[in-house]
C-alpha cells in the first residue's frame, strides 16, 4: 500500500491536486474557531482525509510533513517544533491506510476520525504540549477530549459527504 502510495506522485495530475489540496489545507487552518488559547475548531482535516483517500499513506505523510513547514513559514506560532510535523505526518498516513482505494463508507469515516482524534488530538497533542509547556499532560487532554467527542460525528459525516462527492465525480470523470 505504502509502495503504490508513492507512485501516485508520478503522475502530473496527481501532484496538481495534491497541491490545491494542501493550498485549500493551509487556507481552511487560518479559518478557526478559538475556544482557548490551545484550543481551536478547524475544517482543515477535511483536505488531509481527501489526501489520504486519493492518495495514499506515503503521500499523506509527506504532504503532512510539508503542511506543517509551510504554515509555520507563513505564520509561525511561536518556535518551530518538529513534533507537530509528526502529528500531520500521522494523519497523514492513518488517513491513507484507513481510506485509500476503499469506498468511504459511514463507518469507514466514522472508525477512521475516531483514531485520528483518539490518538493525535487527545493524546499525542495534549502529551507534546504538556513536554512544551509547564502544564500537564490531563491539563491539555481535558478539554479535547470533550471537544473531539463533540466534533467526532460532525467531522465524521462531513467526510463521508465530501469523500462520497469526490468519489462520484471521480467515477464520471473516467
Amino acid at each position: 500500500m505504502f509502495k503504490q502510495s508513492l507512485n501516485e506522485f508520478s503522475k502530473t495530475r496527481n501532484l496538481v491536486i495534491m497541491a490545491m489540496l494542501c493550498a485549500v489545507n493551509v487556507v481552511t487552518s487560518w479559518i478557526s474557531i478559538p475556544l482557548s488559547d490551545t484550543l481551536k475548531i478547524t475544517f482543515s482535516f477535511l483536505s488531509m482525509s481527501l489526501i489520504g483517500h486519493l492518495f495514499g499513506p506515503s503521500c499523506g505523510a509527506i504532504c503532512g510533513l510539508a503542511l506543517d513547514t509551510i504554515k509555520f513559514i507563513i505564520k509561525p506560532s511561536g518556535p518551530y517544533n518538529p513534533l507537530w510535523a509528526i502529528i500531520e505526518m500521522l494523519a497523514g498516513v492513518i488517513y491513507g491506510v484507513m481510506l485509500y482505494k476503499k469506498t468511504a463508507t459511514i463507518q469507514r469515516c466514522f472508525i477512521t476520525k475516531f483514531i485520528v482524534s483518539l490518538l493525535l488530538n487527545v493524546i499525542l497533542t495534549p502529551l507534546f504540549l504538556s513536554f512544551m509547556y509547564s502544564k500537564g499532560f490531563i491539563f491539555y487532554a481535558s478539554s479535547r477530549v470533550l471537544k473531539n467527542l463533540i466534533l467526532w460525528p460532525i467531522e465524521s459525516m462531513l467526510m463521508f459527504i465530501i469523500m462520497n462527492r469526490i468519489d462520484a465525480y471521480m467515477k464520471t470523470r473516467s
